[in-house]
């Protein structure tokens, strides 16, 4: 007799929680949406690439805040100084974005002190290529000693411009040696 009421009610529990799993199952399908697979799985990668434009635009901020406060760029400053006060207040603003889009991953960190970096040594490239752009954001003059005081297609540190060395010539280098082109296959 008692094993048949302990018999009876595993069989009860066993249909009740196969309810509840079959429940469970539908709920965090209709959570996860009908996007496909490839698409959930692409959100983390793309996250990445976001918090190095994140680290971009914290720069671009950082400067746009140090030129309402400063006026445009003084040539004669210290560039190590200048640097550090840029690179300290972009820290400061990332860390703001870093809560306003959930992205404290130490992967993240990592992107946006990339993008951050990238942005210190190279923005002046972008100002160079589209100085209207940049000179509604700011102010012409800005514009003017930023190019005055960096090279186009540069890597700008410590106040030195170093040329990328892939950057496109104006003419091609005339030699004195034909070319000579040897056919393998």
């Amino acid at each position: 007799m008692g094993q048949d009421v302990f018999a009876e009610r595993l069989a009860r529990l066993g249909a009740e929680h196969g309810q509840r799993a079959e429940l469970q199952t539908q709920k965090a399908q209709a959570a996860r949406g009908t996007r496909p697979e490839w698409v959930t799985n692409l959100g983390y990668p793309a996250s990445i690439v976001g918090a190095c434009f994140l680290g971009l635009l914290a720069v671009v901020l950082a400067r746009y805040c140090m030129f309402h406060i400063n006026g445009a760029p003084d040539p004669g400053a210290d560039a190590d100084l200048t640097m550090i006060i840029d690179g300290a207040l972009a820290f400061g603003i990332a860390f703001v974005l870093r809560m306003a889009f959930y992205m404290s991953d130490k992967v993240h960190l990592a992107a946006k002190t990339v993008g951050i970096w990238i942005a210190l040594t190279c923005m002046h490239n972008l100002v160079h290529d589209y100085p209207d752009l940049w000179a509604a954001a700011f102010s012409e003059d800005w514009v003017e000693r930023t190019t005055e005081m960096t090279e186009p297609r540069s890597f700008y540190f410590r106040g030195y411009s170093f040329e990328f060395s892939g950057a496109i010539a104006a003419e091609p280098a005339a030699t004195d040696k034909p070319e000579i082109k040897i056919n393998r296959f």
